[in-house]
């Protein structure tokens, strides 16, 4: 059975949104990196430390995690994109990003605005016990954050 934008599959009980973290993520991205279960939650905040900070939890197991920060500086240390440091990590190629660092468990981008001063920086963590084969993990997580990261900056005014 296929799945349609916010209707439940056979496997899950709840609906997969068509929003995470206040912006618009297509659903073909977001579901293959949220788990089976019952019931998801969505919690969702902004500060000053924070563009967005948001988790996602399917029956109380933290699926997904995502932080955005402006970032005048770049970004974080040189030893944060270090790829050993994420399970199955790699250097990726996505659209709408400067650099990018996707692995099963997590991954980092950053992405600049129209302003050469201000750019966003991403960080996603992702279950690690999803049950998906590493490469194919890998390639969903890419996946989702190739659709987000671009959705964040149109929805924050940071064009480039």
């Amino acid at each position: 059975m296929s799945l349609l934008a916010g209707c439940a599959s056979e496997a899950r009980g709840y609906s997969v949104p068509e929003e995470f973290c206040g912006f618009e993520v297509q659903e073909a991205a977001l579901s293959p990196v949220l788990l089976v279960g019952e019931s998801l939650d969505d919690t969702s905040q902004a500060g000053a430390e924070y563009v967005a900070f948001c988790r996602m939890r399917i029956d109380g197991r933290i699926a997904v995690t995502v932080e955005v920060r402006e970032s005048k500086e770049g970004g974080l240390h040189p030893e944060d994109w270090d790829s050993a440091r994420f399970k199955d990590g790699e250097t990726a190629r996505i659209p709408s990003t400067e650099k990018a660092l996707v692995g099963s468990d997590r991954a980092l981008a950053l992405a600049g605005c129209e302003d050469p001063y201000s750019a966003r920086f991403f960080r996603f963590f992702f279950d690690p016990d999803h049950g998906a084969e590493s490469e194919r993990r890998v390639a969903d997580v890419e996946a989702f954050v190739a659709d987000f990261v671009p959705s964040v900056k149109r929805g924050v005014g940071c064009t480039a």
